[in-house]
């Protein structure tokens, strides 16, 4: 409980929201009236957008319960940043969920699941301001932008950089073998005026 407590308001939203989700989806978010045969019903997890959601909650509880585990995985991004990701995510995809069946009698749960969703979400949002707002986000995305671009700048130069030793060997080799050719030219010059002087004489 002392480790709840710990976390920010924001995250505290987003752990409850997650588990009542995730329960939530185990149970018919669809209803259809089938007269004589009864009604036949679909859960949260049926579909696309269902299979998502799920999905999606799934990853919010294990990082969640790694935070609340106090375990310390190095990600590439902040607390602020994974949580306005899954969070917009999960309300996003859970109003597609609940579109696509609203012509089929949705039931009360798809209601209460849209309803943990926008839970997910304000808490998600409250981890944003949490962390200084969107200014920090918008300040975060452009330096993983920037060092992005960095890396493809840096990745062309390389093999350049790798190239330049080879280069410079080959110039010497072809100097050297140049100077080995003037060589033998100036040896075979000398042999030949060598009996033209003595026929001279």
């Amino acid at each position: 409980m002392e480790r709840f407590n710990a976390l920010g308001r924001g995250v505290q939203l987003m752990l409850i929201g997650g588990a009542l989700l995730f329960i939530d989806l185990l149970f018919a978010w669809q209803s259809v009236d089938l007269g004589p045969l009864g009604d036949y019903s679909r859960k949260g997890w049926y579909g696309a957008a269902g299979v998502i959601v799920g999905l999606l909650t799934i990853v919010l509880l294990a990082w969640l319960i790694v935070r609340l585990a106090s375990v310390n995985i190095p990600l590439p991004v902040s607390t602020a940043m994974t949580a306005a990701i899954i969070g917009t995510l999960i309300l996003i995809f859970t109003v597609i969920k609940l579109l696509t069946i609203l012509g089929d009698e949705a039931t009360i749960w798809a209601w209460v699941g849209l309803a943990l969703a926008i839970l997910i979400a304000v808490g998600s949002f409250k981890t944003v301001q949490e962390a200084g707002g969107v200014e920090t986000l918008k300040s975060e995305a452009s330096s993983l932008g920037s060092s992005g671009g960095a890396t493809a700048a840096a990745a062309p130069a390389a093999p350049v950089a790798a190239a330049a030793p080879q280069a410079q060997e080959a110039a010497g080799e072809m100097a050297e073998s140049a100077e080995t050719a003037a060589e033998d030219t100036g040896a075979e010059a000398t042999d030949t005026d060598t009996p033209s002087t003595e026929r001279e004489t």
